[in-house]
């Protein structure tokens, strides 16, 4: 009887320390706190909308709608650079910007593509747009009257900006603006 009471209290110990220690799957799941730069970044696109309608206001330009099929056609590009490496408005696929909108079905008038690469911040791609220094051609575009509305990609530091002109098939939408905002 004695030998199965130690047995039972060495099982009770392996079991307890077993809750302590993290089996090495549920170590994987588990969610892990990083700090944020850490983090997943994906830009928020209805904020930068929002910055950039502040800044059109400023100019007596109506608001820069949202494309979200052109935030896809963006987000699928950026994706293909970043796998590239490099900047370049033709895919590996050898598809254009015009032919990406076509494909997904984005109408407009004009199209106009920028690509950037190399910081993953909100605030920094928010005033580069509202920059109105004289040899800044991305803050001549997005306050342009050209374009009625753009779509944004990002992947890994690339970054795809899709303006487009208005077309009466047009599919976009208006930002969704924090209280206080445009």
């Amino acid at each position: 009887m004695k030998r199965t009471r130690g047995a039972a209290a060495v099982a009770a110990a392996v079991a307890a320390v077993a809750l302590l220690i993290p089996h090495p799957a549920a170590a994987a799941t588990a969610p892990v706190s990083t700090p944020a730069a850490a983090r997943q970044y994906y830009p928020d696109v209805d904020h930068l909308t929002c910055e950039i309608n502040r800044e059109r206001a400023r100019l007596g330009l109506p608001p820069l709608l949202v494309s979200d099929r052109a935030d896809d056609v963006g987000r699928g590009h950026a994706r293909d650079m970043a796998s590239m490496e490099r900047l370049t408005s033709v895919g590996s696929d050898g598809r254009n910007l015009r032919t990406r909108l076509s494909d997904a079905g984005v109408f407009s008038e004009r199209v106009y593509e920028f690509m950037f690469s190399g910081y993953d911040n909100d605030d920094y791609f928010a005033d580069m747009a509202t920059d109105p220094s004289p040899n800044n051609s991305f803050h001549k575009a997005v306050t342009s009257r050209d374009f009625a509305a753009w779509g944004l990609g990002y992947d890994r530091t690339y970054w795809d900006v899709n303006l487009l002109g208005p077309h009466r098939r047009l599919d976009a939408r208006s930002a969704v603006c924090a209280p206080g905002s445009s």
